[in-house]
């Protein structure tokens, strides 16, 4: 794709990052398309107003970044994978981490949406253990 429409999308992804920081409900409305969802770290699913009331409380972002973006496109859909970084509280606990990020726009009209985040993680290091894993006990 011409280096324009790279811009374009990661303009978009980039504003997406801005209102997660900002915590900014209202800017979740153009970003998003109407049949939105997001899948978070953990697994759970948010259409675009549960995603977006998330900061009613319950999330707040200190830092919130979009590192080492990668774009590929499939027609009029880009796919973005991404390193999703944040010094976060989520529902009074510390939430910090670096996740990997895939964003899915789609083609609207003259512009684009975000159709989809998939995030996964928490990323680990080389010989780290998931947090949720857990250390088999003798029989």
């Amino acid at each position: 794709m011409e280096t324009n429409t790279t811009t374009e999308v990661l303009d978009l992804v980039q504003a997406w990052a801005a209102a997660e920081l900002a915590g900014d409900v209202d800017a979740y409305g153009p970003l998003f398309a109407d049949d939105f969802q997001g899948i978070g770290p953990v697994g759970f699913v948010l259409d675009k107003d549960r995603w977006a009331q998330r900061h009613l409380g319950d999330v707040v972002n200190e830092e919130f970044e979009i590192l080492e973006p990668h774009v590929r496109y499939y027609g009029d859909t880009a796919l973005v994978e991404a390193i999703q970084r944040q010094k976060t509280m989520a529902r009074g606990k510390d939430a910090s981490a670096s996740f990997r990020v895939l964003v899915v726009l789609v083609r609207q009209g003259e512009g684009w949406v975000i159709a989809n985040v998939q995030l996964s993680g928490p990323l680990i290091g080389p010989g780290e253990s998931a947090p949720w894993l857990k250390e088999k006990r003798g029989e």
